[in-house]
């Protein structure tokens, strides 16, 4: 009989390269050691999605037909923590080759990449296919028992302290798969405590395919939905998953899921929240889309996953492209990132264009609480800045009631023949826009007007000017063409000489009184009603910005205002007989001063009540002489 062979111990020396890499993990990178568990239950999964490939393909795999599990040991009062998987397993050569030496792919820069980045906070392991060194960071003493799938094999046994050797022996293991035990360093002890695990699972691999079990007990309970087709799912699954999320109990306003291979792989799963609590002032969304590949998450909340004005989205966005675990740093950089961040924008702006085409009700409660995001993007968002304006919704005057909104599409549809404007003025409401001298030409010959209520809107216009090629015009400007064609098609009504002096001697009055106020008096064509209004030059803002400007700023001057007149009405009317008469001219200036201030008050930019009240009581005071003298002492009449 022949003797019984001996297993043999091999010491092997690690690659030049792997120790240096050891080295640094160990002696650097302490920042975020939890990862090594997650680097290798990600190992574990990738080995499980092998093995499946290979019971798929060949019929003569080991344990054939078993289910595919990841399970988690702690000896707490050892301090030793155990990771196993049953899945495809390594022969003796391919152990040597996964752990005794760094992959040729990009091994060289990682190196150098660690090297000037130790003493940053990175988080990049993973990022070479180097997952598995992470676990010097936490352990004294490794060893991984593995066999592979491929019948016939030995099983084989690697042991190493990370020091720069390892050691190889044959093992008696009979079932394929993994299984990888880590004695804990003393400073590394909170690997051992099995609470501190559930945590651990749960934020870096609780969507990983693939059941993650301690002491029995599946961890990972919840399902990465978004991998799964959309038919597969009821309105329940992607409720609860949102539930899940926000550790809440309020269902989205709505979710968009989908999923593209092609040219690069993305499944996604965003949620728009019913309330948007930045309205209720709770300060600024913080939450953003959380980074998978391959359904391990490589950054929880990646705020560079969107543009600043859709920082309300909630959800995931997976690509088994993206290299695992990009780092903080390098994250923007990355070119395949950038390729996904602009393919889930403009994904989630043409989802919200068909449902407002679609469920215009539904779009209107979207915009009800999230439109200002929508009106930051125009402003921001400077490649998708079109797209976004047809999402734009306003009031106007063609609405029948404040709560009614309108498209900017829907307005050039209205457009009368020849209009070559959108138009639009700034207002605290509907009510009061709607009071406003500014707005009569446009009722006379109903034109319609965008009324912009928030204040946002301001900032909106800034970099928004035109939409289709059409000017947007505030219609408190000077120089509207809308007003220059009706003065072509509407001739003044000839006036008689007496008239044009009577019109000229009190503009001239007007610029007198006013001094640098204006820098124009003249005869208004946009009146009908009222007396007077303040039109602002070619060039400044609107009034409702240049209110703006005054809260921000106690010191901000408005500036100089051209005052149209409207010489049709009673009240200027009797201005030209008192100077015609040359007496109480008095009265005329303070009328002046008074008109100038009430067009002001109008457009809500009259700030200096200490100079209108003296002036009204001078007024009021003269008023109830005259009624005196008209119907004698003790019988004032006063028309109610």
């Amino acid at each position: 009989m022949s003797a019984k062979k001996e297993s043999k111990t091999e010491k092997h020396e690690f690659q030049a390269e792997v120790k240096q890499l050891l080295h640094i993990l160990v002696h650097s990178l302490y920042t975020h050691k939890e990862i090594f568990i997650r680097e290798l239950i990600s190992n574990a999964s990738d080995a499980l999605d092998k093995a499946r490939h290979e019971e798929l393909v060949k019929d003569d795999v080991l344990d054939k037909g078993k289910a595919l599990e990841i399970y988690l040991e702690v000896k707490e009062k050892e301090k030793i923590l155990t990771i196993s998987d049953n899945g495809i397993g390594m022969t003796k050569d391919e152990l040597i080759a996964n752990i005794g030496t760094l992959g040729k792919s990009g091994s060289i820069e990682f190196i150098k990449k660690l090297t000037e980045e130790a003493k940053k906070d990175v988080n990049i392991i993973g990022q070479f296919g180097v997952g598995f060194y992470s676990t010097f960071m936490a352990a004294s003493q490794v060893k991984v028992t593995t066999k592979s799938c491929i019948k016939g094999e030995t099983g084989c046994e690697w042991q190493s302290d990370g020091a720069g050797s390892y050691t190889l022996s044959e093992s008696k293991r009979k079932d394929r798969g993994t299984t990888i035990e880590i004695t804990l360093k003393e400073d590394s002890h909170e690997f051992a405590d099995k609470e501190e695990l559930k945590r651990i699972i749960k934020k870096h691999s609780n969507f990983v395919n693939y059941p993650i079990f301690l002491d029995g007990k599946r961890l990972n309970d919840v399902g990465a939905i978004w991998g799964k087709s959309s038919s597969e799912l009821k309105e329940d699954d992607y409720n609860g998953f949102y539930k899940y999320l926000t550790n809440g109990q309020e269902n989205p306003l709505l979710y968009i899921h989908y999923s593209v291979d092609a040219p690069i792989d993305i499944k996604a799963l965003m949620y728009v929240p019913e309330k948007n609590f930045e309205l209720a002032g709770f300060g600024r969304h913080e939450q953003s889309l959380s980074l998978f590949s391959k359904k391990v998450l490589i950054q929880n909340e990646c705020k560079e996953l969107l543009p600043d004005y859709l920082r309300f989205l909630r959800g995931v966005v997976d690509s088994e492209d993206l290299p695992l675990n990009v780092s903080r740093e390098t994250i923007q950089e990355n070119a395949l990132f950038n390729k996904i961040k602009s393919n889930i924008v403009g994904k989630f702006i043409r989802h919200l264009s068909n449902l407002a085409k679609k469920d215009p009700e539904k779009y209107k409660t979207f915009w009800m609480q999230f439109g200002r995001k929508i009106k930051e993007g125009v402003g921001k968002d400077w490649a998708n800045k079109e797209k976004l304006s047809h999402l734009l919704r306003f009031n106007s005057s063609a609405c029948k009631s404040s709560e009614e909104l309108t498209s900017l599409k829907d307005y050039l549809e209205r457009m009368k023949e020849g209009q070559k404007e959108i138009f639009f003025f700034s207002g605290a409401d509907r009510e009061t826009i709607e009071k406003s001298p500014h707005m009569e030409i446009f009722k006379k010959q109903e034109i319609e007007v965008i009324y912009m209520l928030d204040p946002v809107d301001e900032y909106l216009l800034t970099g928004f000017n035109e939409y289709e090629k059409t000017p947007l015009k505030s219609i408190d400007q000077a120089n509207l063409d809308f007003i220059k064609e009706l003065e072509k098609k509407e001739p003044a009504e000839t006036k008689t000489v007496k008239e044009q002096s009577q019109l000229d001697k009190l503009v001239e009055r007007f610029k007198e009184v006013l001094g640098d106020k204006v820098s124009e008096v003249k005869e208004s064509k946009r009146l009908t009603d009222s007396p007077c209004c303040i039109v602002n030059p070619d060039g400044v803002g609107t009034a409702n910005l240049q209110k703006l400007m005054k809260v921000v700023n106690k010191d901000f001057a408005i500036g100089p205002k051209i005052l149209e007149i409207n010489p049709k009405h009673t009240l200027i009317k009797n201005l030209f007989e008192i100077c015609e008469s040359k007496k109480n001219l008095d009265v005329v200036d303070k009328c002046c001063q008074q008109l100038f201030d009430n067009a002001l008050i109008l457009d809500d930019l009259f700030f200096n009540p200490k100079e209108m009240v003296p002036r009204l009581n001078d007024m009021i005071e003269a008023s109830t002489n005259l009624l005196l003298d008209k119907f004698g002492e003790n019988k004032v009449i006063i028309t109610p």
